[in-house]
């Protein structure tokens, strides 16, 4: 079927992907609305206002349709059509440029055939790319409504980047000899990963991770015993959490062990894709950690956390790291512009994680062949350095939150 779609001339090749992210787009919108905690009846699958006209066939199309509810602002937030009719429009414009601009080896600086890669590999490639593009603009938007990213989108997001790192003929990102990055580099692939200890690492990765899904709340002012007590009473509380949770990681568990028996030929990028997950959530959790002790606030949301762990299972560890770095530059002008219209400086985080990943996929040559490949040949001295800036930033949150104190500026 992939050949046929490639045998296609280009120009039907590119409206086909903007016929897809069309449907995408809508499933998006409509996703943003009821996958949130607090889901809003809106959109033409919702029930019409009262004293609103009933739906009509043109209600459901694509963008015309969200035109068309406009006037039922009077009885909705204002022009809550519009954002939903700029989606539907931008993302298939967005996608069908994606693809143009992935294909054609704009991303890699150079021609794939220079590279030995072929039309396969990288349409396998995009299809994982625009499967993570449409998971990230739900996240954001759902998170700038509520300042939270529901697991209805990073688990079964997660779950797809695991699959397609065993099952597809091409799915992380590739170096600039056009192989994927695996966890190892710039190292060798250790032999000893593709045994017992490779099985070891992976099984202990979905264990932690599933134990993040759970609902955890450690409260120790009525000591540690008590503070036990209720971690694990609130843990298995609700058994609509904790149940999904168990019987998604002994599934993942039981699938990752059945791949490594049957000594699948992708067995290395699984492994890479989950330490990807590893790596990028445990740096955004132990950011999190970190900053919330300096500031004696929440400095970010769980879901950020998973949305990481997300990302790192379709882009791996090392550019995950560059995600992290560069989603706080793209933030800044973002606040300020923010700051300077309503006075605020609370964000959410989330957006800017999805914005910096879509930059690195896009400038991958820029930033990776041109920048951070050499970088990254320090091997573990990096991981020493990311465990040194991560402590670092909470002594320096920590000294702020006094300095404000003592100047009686506030707590944080």
């Amino acid at each position: 079927m992939l050949s046929g779609f490639i045998a296609l001339p280009l120009p039907a090749r590119i409206a086909c992907v903007a016929l897809i992210a069309i449907l995408a787009a809508r499933f998006a919108n409509w996703a943003i609305y009821n996958w949130a905690y607090h889901r809003r009846a809106l959109g033409p699958w919702s029930k019409p206002p009262q004293g609103a006209a009933a739906r009509s066939w043109a209600d459901h199309l694509p963008g015309w349709g969200w035109w068309r509810l406009r006037r039922e602002s009077s009885t909705c937030s204002g022009r809550f059509w519009l954002r939903p009719l700029l989606l539907e429009l931008l993302f298939p414009v967005a996608s069908a440029w994606y693809y143009h601009f992935y294909i054609s080896g704009g991303a890699l600086g150079l021609k794939p055939a220079a590279l030995g890669i072929s039309p396969e590999q990288l349409h396998w490639q995009f299809a994982g790319h625009f499967v993570l593009l449409w998971l990230m603009t739900v996240a954001t938007f759902i998170d700038f409504d509520e300042q939270s990213i529901p697991d209805y989108v990073t688990v079964p997001g997660t779950l797809i980047g695991l699959a397609g790192a065993a099952l597809a003929p091409a799915w992380l990102p590739l170096n600039g000899r056009g192989i994927e990055l695996q966890a190892s580099f710039p190292d060798a692939w250790p032999a000893s990963w593709n045994g017992t200890w490779g099985l070891m690492y992976a099984l202990a990765i979905v264990l932690v991770w599933g134990f993040a899904l759970l609902d955890r709340r450690w409260i120790s002012r009525r000591g540690i015993a008590k503070g036990v007590q209720y971690f694990w009473a609130r843990m298995f509380r609700h058994r609509t959490i904790w149940i999904p949770v168990l019987a998604i990681t002994i599934l993942l568990a039981g699938g990752i062990t059945l791949a490594w028996m049957q000594q699948i030929p992708r067995w290395s990028y699984l492994l890479s894709s989950l330490m990807g997950l590893a790596f990028a959530g445990g740096v955004t959790w132990a950011v999190r950690l970190s900053a919330s002790w300096g500031l004696q606030v929440e400095a970010l949301g769980f879901g950020d956390v998973t949305l990481m762990a997300m990302i790192g299972t379709y882009i791996g560890w090392h550019p995950s790291l560059i995600v992290f770095f560069l989603a706080p530059l793209i933030s800044i002008a973002f606040v300020l512009v923010r700051w300077m219209l309503t006075g605020e400086t609370a964000t959410p985080y989330g957006p800017y994680l999805c914005a910096a990943t879509v930059v690195l996929l896009v400038y991958w040559n820029s930033f990776w062949i041109g920048w951070a490949e050499p970088v990254f040949q320090l091997g573990g001295i990096i991981l020493g350095i990311v465990v040194a800036c991560v402590v670092l930033m909470g002594v320096m949150l920590w000294i702020w939150r006094l300095v404000k104190q003592t100047l009686g500026l506030g707590g944080y």
